[in-house]
């Protein structure tokens, strides 16, 4: 069988894809690399480490799992995907793997890095033939952006692999989910982040009355070396007090080992927009993606996406129209029959193996 190397570098990026890897396993011999966040060289700022809950889970897949991205002797693999399409010099250095590969004719992978707009300087533009030959896209919606700028070629749809394990969740509306960004306590690159004023301003108080469910608030894990994170329990203990000074029955989150769990346990969903929103939207749960906390990217079309006072008119909306097949359907190759695994690596396959 040819050989793949899969790169990972930072989790809450990779953890869209992992579960590609027992498929490959069958057509490919695996080996991984592990370099940034994802390498034990890097602290871990959270409360599970969630690189010791990927080995667990995915070890066995891999011949050779290598730590040293500069010891790995890349021309014995036919091909490379990388996580993700960003490049951080020698912290994520896909840009130096990608020309060592192409010295020996090795086919390069990479994947978007997230939600963002859609322009040419995003990675998915200005990496192609720097990082990779080949970027996977969540759907056609990203893919007919992308194609306005380079050839429509270079660009895969593999949906989100992870989400399709969302098929075997029952709904069980416990509690509504809020999933953050930026707090207030943090660096603020967007105007909405969570904090006093925006629980007040999406009345999250007067939604736990009228629905009788407790809040649970999702934050993000961010590395402490280029994201510039703060340590977890600070904002572990912010969120808390936010929830508490409003009122407000409610928990946090940060690392999980199931985020499918946690979204099939939502009543409703309020968060910005973020990857992690397309679960939910995807179960049919009622989804408010706001503005003016991230980029809009793929949300633009979206029904539930709103501004931070339509907040309980668009749940209320999306609780008679259920799930939104269309929507789906073109954003998320796979998302509507939870199949993107297959559609991602039947792709990796037809490349590689002629």
């Amino acid at each position: 069988m040819k050989k793949l190397l899969i790169v990972v570098s930072v989790y809450r990026q990779g953890e869209r894809i992992h579960p590609i890897i027992p498929s490959l396993s069958n057509d490919f011999d695996l080996s991984l690399l592990s370099v940034h966040q994802m390498n034990y060289r890097q602290q871990w700022n959270g409360s599970i480490d969630m690189r010791d809950e990927f080995h667990k889970r995915y070890d066995s897949y891999f011949e050779h799992i290598h730590n040293d991205w500069t010891k790995v002797d890349y021309s014995k693999y036919d091909a490379i995907l990388f996580d993700d399409c960003r490049d951080k010099g020698h912290e994520i250095p896909t840009m130096i793997i990608y020309s060592i590969a192409k010295q020996n004719n090795i086919k390069v992978f990479a994947n978007q890095h997230g939600n963002r707009d859609f322009t040419n300087k995003s990675f998915e533009i200005n990496h192609y033939k720097k990082v990779f030959d080949y970027c996977f896209l969540f759907g056609k919606f990203q893919k007919d952006k992308f194609s306005k700028f380079i050839n429509k070629d270079a660009f895969l749809l593999g949906g989100i692999p992870s989400n399709d394990n969302l098929k075997n969740y029952e709904r069980t509306n416990e509690n509504i989910l809020v999933i953050t960004n930026f707090l207030e306590n943090e660096r603020r690159v967007f105007p909405n982040v969570f904090g006093d004023k925006f629980v007040k301003q999406i009345k999250l108080n007067d939604l736990q009355q009228k629905y009788g469910k407790k809040v649970v608030v999702k934050i993000k894990n961010r590395d402490r070396h280029f994201a510039l994170g703060n340590p977890y329990n600070q904002d572990i203990d912010f969120v808390k007090s936010v929830l508490k000074n409003n009122s407000i029955d409610g928990d946090v989150i940060q690392d999980i080992e199931d985020d499918n769990l946690m979204v099939s346990q939502a009543h409703s969903v309020i968060g910005i927009s973020s990857t992690l929103c397309f679960k939910p939207i995807q179960m049919g749960i009622p989804t408010v993606v706001l503005d003016g906390g991230n980029f809009i990217g793929s949300f633009e079309n979206f029904i539930g996406f709103c501004k931070l006072n339509e907040v309980h008119e668009k749940i209320e909306t999306q609780l008679k129209t259920g799930r939104d097949t269309s929507y789906i359907e073109n954003i998320l190759e796979g998302g509507v029959d939870y199949n993107s695994i297959e559609k991602y690596t039947s792709e990796i396959k037809r490349i590689v193996n002629g």
